[in-house]
């Protein structure tokens, strides 16, 4: 399931990309028509074969930028503060463009009738160089810096969430039914002891990293960093479809063992991460002034949370309620071994709730 979602998600991130140029270039074609009929000077006289020429264009840039972006360059400026990799991207993305339009420009020039056959590189570059060359580079700068901001913006505060806003799905409070994941690390605070605040986050770092992937190839989303813990939702049906809450916790396991071997070089320790799973109704809603944010209320938020610290008590890696349990299609349930843990009374919770774990089958 993994390789599926992680195609769809780059195709969706080229197809966006991709979007933005050809955006770009209507744009950019409709300014010089609105000169045009200003000044009465014809810069592109037949445009109904210039409108196509630029969504040719459009689409070639984009793909040639949107794949080398997101199999090449997003690995590239993965560390990067937010303005250097702004900058990055923004030269890459011109001189990417750049090279694509005098290719089109050589081959517009080559199809010319009397020009078939002739290989004139002088021309060709005067052509490119002497034209809009000055005004393609401001313009294209400019759609750069537009294209990767929005980008930047979104992955920081996660697309559903930059989303949300946006439509204002959450300025008016209304009841949701969400899954949440609790998601920390055992020894926690003798780590930080043993390895010091600097190292300690360093690991942090690299562990929230490695997570976050899978965290997005099974649909949920972060909901907040708290301290070295990381809460994780999904929408009720997005977080029982085929299990992904829990395929999501198990491919994160896998992936910090992947990199055991670098952890242990790097840390000496590899990361152990404990998790604590429920589903149930939040009222979600928007808070704060100076700084907006969309936070989930309730019952279901605080029992996942308690959950997650039965984990120790249990000596169990996962745990989830009984609930949740109950809200997974039997079918896929199938696939995994569940065994029934106990139960336990929270504070301020008449409901006593029932614990499992729950495993991959081999």
């Amino acid at each position: 399931m993994r390789t599926p979602l992680k195609i769809s998600r780059n195709l969706k991130s080229i197809g966006r990309i991709i979007f933005g140029f050809m955006m770009a270039l209507y744009i950019y074609l409709a300014f010089f028509k609105a000169l045009s009929c200003t000044y009465e000077e014809f810069v592109y006289p037949n445009y109904s074969f210039v409108f196509v020429f630029f969504t040719t264009v459009g689409f070639v840039i984009g793909a040639a930028v949107a794949v080398s972006d997101v199999f090449f360059l997003s690995r590239i400026t993965s560390n990067l503060n937010f303005l250097l990799t702004l900058f990055v991207r923004t030269v890459f993305y011109v001189i990417i463009a750049l090279m694509v339009l005098l290719f089109f420009v050589v081959w517009d020039e080559y199809r010319l009738p009397g020009n078939a056959g002739v290989f004139s590189s002088e021309r060709y570059l005067r052509t490119f160089f002497f034209g809009e060359f000055f005004v393609l580079v401001l313009f294209l700068t400019i759609v750069g810096i537009v294209i990767n901001s929005f980008r930047l913006v979104v992955q920081r505060v996660g697309e559903k969430n930059f989303w949300n806003v946006v439509v204002g799905r959450y300025h008016t409070p209304h009841e949701e039914e969400r899954v949440f994941m609790f998601l920390d690390l055992y020894s926690s605070t003798a780590l930080a002891e043993s390895m010091g605040h600097e190292r300690y986050h360093n690991l942090l770092y690299d562990v929230f990293n490695d997570i976050a992937e899978p965290i997005t190839t099974y649909g949920g989303e972060v909901y907040q960093y708290v301290g070295d813990s990381v809460v994780i939702t999904w929408n009720i049906q997005d977080g029982t479809k085929r299990l992904n809450c829990i395929r999501c916790f198990f491919d994160i396991l896998k992936r910090i063992e992947k990199r055991a071997g670098e952890y242990e070089m790097r840390y000496q320790h590899v990361p152990h991460l404990k998790a604590g799973l429920h589903a149930g109704k939040v009222m979600a809603g928007e808070v704060g002034v100076e700084k907006r944010e969309i936070v989930f209320h309730g019952d279901t938020v605080n029992t996942a949370a308690r959950i997650q610290e039965e984990c120790v008590e249990m000596g169990e890696q996962i745990l989830l309620s009984e609930e949740l349990l109950f809200l997974f299609p039997a079918k896929q349930l199938k696939k995994f071994a569940t065994r029934f843990k106990g139960i336990i009374s929270l504070k301020g919770r008449m409901s006593q709730v029932a614990l499992y774990t729950i495993s991959e089958m081999e």
